[in-house]
């Protein structure tokens, strides 16, 4: 099957670079979204986006002394690199093809060298500083470096094969994700028939720290290069040294086709390791937002709570009211119906008779006491409501101070909650936490003359009208009465049989039934008067009370309102960090399933092709 590379692979491979690029740009786009991210983890994914468009890359890892620059050099057939018994190199060397030897120094600690050797044109090579090396940032910068490889070399000697770094390297190589070979280089020091021993090692070594079984070859890098300088090139020296072993893998096993799938695979790992670094930032964050949302949940808890517990005040408030206007009523019903008691019934025609005649009317005029009036003040009628007036008042001060003090205790509390967040989360807060500098009073206040007013017509138009009834009553069974008698006279005068000695009894029985009857209707009368009284009087404790709760309420939602404003600075970052952070979860979700399935589809690109 040719490897070779005809158009329409060429097509497929632009076009798959094209939508990896755009999903590259997607992620880029995301990751400063994600608070606390190190700038590496975003550089890295910068990288990634430009990295296609780069030569496919061979980075050499490996601790100092393994080799890396003299395998390099044996590469290349000339000495390039330097070597030494000290860390020779001390920053990044990326070799790639040129026509003649040329170096480039950049400001990032790369260096970039040019060479015509044939290799060059289908793999570029980088060198890096020794991993254990004495200077610190060799290592951290060949550990920053690791995510631009296509394919990593881990290099070590034979004598030294798979020492505890070693290990450690093919774990870190294996979260990274790339694809690895193994360089045992300095076999030429080993004993006859030591070699396969110590290949055999590192494999089992790397099947299980790696859990992969990758190539491994053994090599010299010093025969090789005196291979490659000899004139005219010893061939039998060069594949006695393992090189040309290597050298054959990187030019033949390597293919272009598999190159090229390996400089899409590469971005997306560099990608996909970005991602899950996001991914766990974001987790972070939504757990630390969570155990705040529980102290948001709190005191929400705690506005609601208020509120409840202000309700059961008014309602309290509420109930005094009413069981005063009760209390007023019950004490009328009594002074009503003892008005129309029946021991009272002769006083009763006598008052009417008053009445009839202006005799009454009279008496008022020179200062007698109204009979519903005197009634009242004998039973203390209005006297419960003079204690509505009190109940009222002292409703808009117990809920004020009751606001007032959860207010104090609530900046109190959001302000510990603040303190609580972390650095970065607090630099986002908006606003200061602190209580208000007024409270608006004026709810219970500006009802207080339509109260009064209710009040007023309790006091004063209930007994009025009810010395009207009376008196109207009591007109009315005066009438009763002498219609009665006038009637009897009248029909004793004109019409009754005297000589007839039933006559004149049936006479006098059906007077006397129907000035009984009248007399009777008086108690009836009193009852229904009683209850209309206080029907009116509930009626007015209805109004009311639905005044004041409707004023107390405004004055609730008022406190409400400012308990939500004190602790609004604290609420709101939780609420709107929570909302971010769960859409930056679905976010990034979203992008690591097509990043999963555009690897899918680069792996299997020009497969069975």
């Amino acid at each position: 099957m040719s490897h070779s590379l005809t158009p329409d692979r060429l097509i497929a491979f632009e076009a798959m670079r094209r939508r990896v690029n755009e999903l590259l740009l997607r992620l880029v786009d995301t990751l400063p979204r994600v608070d606390g991210l190190p700038p590496a983890v975003l550089d890295q994914a910068r990288d990634a986006v430009f990295h296609a468009d780069h030569p496919f890359l061979l980075v050499l890892i490996g601790p100092f002394g393994a080799g890396k620059s003299s395998l390099i050099n044996a590469l290349l057939g000339e000495a390039i690199l330097p070597t030494g018994p000290v860390p020779t190199t001390d920053r990044i060397m990326i070799l790639r093809h040129g026509p003649a030897l040329e170096r480039s120094s950049g400001t990032d600690g790369i260096e970039t060298i040019f060479h015509p050797a044939p290799l060059l044109e289908q793999i570029s090579l980088v060198d890096t500083p020794g991993l254990e090396s004495v200077f610190a940032q060799h290592s951290e910068r060949t550990e920053a470096f690791l995510h631009r490889g296509d394919l990593i070399a881990l290099v070590m000697l034979a004598t030294q094969a798979m020492t505890a770094h070693n290990a450690e390297y093919l774990e870190a190589l294996r979260d990274y994700g790339k694809r690895v070979l193994v360089v045992i280089n300095q076999v030429d020091l080993l004993e006859a028939g030591q070699a396969e021993t110590v290949c055999a090692f590192v494999r089992e070594q790397c099947r299980e720290h790696l859990k992969a079984d990758p190539q491994i070859f053994c090599v010299s890098a010093r025969q090789g290069l005196a291979a490659r300088a000899a004139e005219p090139p010893d061939r039998a020296a060069w594949r006695a040294s393992g090189l040309a072993d290597l050298e054959d893998f990187l030019v033949r096993a390597l293919d272009d086709r598999e190159r090229l799938r390996q400089k899409l695979q590469t971005p997306l790992q560099i990608a996909r390791n970005a991602l899950a670094a996001a991914q766990v930032e974001v987790q972070n964050q939504q757990a630390v937002l969570e155990r705040h949302r529980a102290v948001w949940e709190n005191i929400e808890a705690q506005v609601e709570a208020a509120r409840a517990a202000q309700t059961k005040v008014v309602d309290a408030a509420m109930t005094q009211v009413a069981g005063h206007f009760a209390e007023a009523a019950t004490r009328g019903e009594d002074a009503i119906r003892e008005m129309f008691e029946p021991s009272r019934a002769l006083r009763q025609v006598v008052a009417g008779l008053a009445e009839l005649i202006g005799v009454a009317g009279l008496a008022r005029r020179f200062g007698a006491r109204p009979r519903a009036a005197a009634a009242f003040e004998a039973r203390e009628v209005l006297a419960p409501l003079d204690e509505v007036a009190k109940v009222v008042d002292g409703l808009g001060p117990r809920l004020e101070g009751r606001d007032l003090q959860d207010l104090d205790d609530l900046a109190a509390y959001t302000k510990r909650a603040l303190n609580d967040l972390p650095p970065a989360l607090r630099a986002k807060v908006i606003g200061e936490v602190r209580t208000p500098a007024t409270y608006d009073r004026e709810a219970l206040r500006r009802i207080r003359p339509e109260r009064d007013g209710i009040l007023a017509e309790a006091r004063q138009i209930e007994p009025a009208r009810l010395e009207r009834a009376v008196r109207n009553t009591l007109i009315a069974l005066a009438g009763w009465e002498v219609t009665v008698v006038l009637a009897l006279v009248l029909i004793g005068g004109l019409g009754i049989n005297w000589t007839d000695p039933t006559a004149p009894l049936l006479l006098l029985l059906i007077a006397i039934a129907l000035i009984l009857t009248g007399l009777a209707l008086m108690p009836l009368r009193g009852m229904l008067m009683a209850r209309a009284f206080s029907g009116r009087l509930m009626a007015l404790a209805d109004r009311l009370q639905e005044l004041v709760r409707a004023a107390a309420a405004e004055q609730i939602e008022q406190g409400v309102r400012l308990r939500q404003d004190v602790a609004a600075p604290f609420t709101r970052l939780v609420s709107a960090q929570t909302e971010l952070q769960s859409t930056l979860a679905r976010d990034l979700r979203a992008l690591d399933g097509d990043l999963a399935a555009l690897a899918g589809e680069v792996g299997g690109l020009w497969k069975g092709r």
